[in-house]
């Protein structure tokens, strides 16, 4: 998923909603953003970015920059569903 794509889809959201992506089944917190190869690498830590955070993290980056998690194994971004007052990326 494109980052614009993105950001038009999630433009009508609470902005306080707190970001995770699935792996393995398991929810993890995104908590930091990593540029590689014209790809926005979504990290893991401890303290989820809320949805705000990320816009104004990400608003000087391309809208054509692709979305994706894992450096390890790079996983590209294809939607997201709420659950629980979460947005869950994957």
């Amino acid at each position: 998923m494109r980052l614009m794509d993105f950001n038009l889809s999630v433009a009508e959201l609470d902005p306080q909603l707190k970001m995770y992506y699935m792996e393995n089944g398991i929810p993890k917190a995104v908590n930091n953003l990593q540029i590689k190869a014209n790809r926005l690498i979504l990290g893991t830590g401890k303290i989820p970015l809320t949805l705000n955070q990320f816009e104004t993290r990400t608003q000087t980056l391309s809208g054509t920059t692709q979305l994706g998690f894992s450096l390890e194994h790079p996983h590209k971004l294809f939607g997201y569903h709420l659950r629980r007052a979460k947005l869950i990326l994957g």
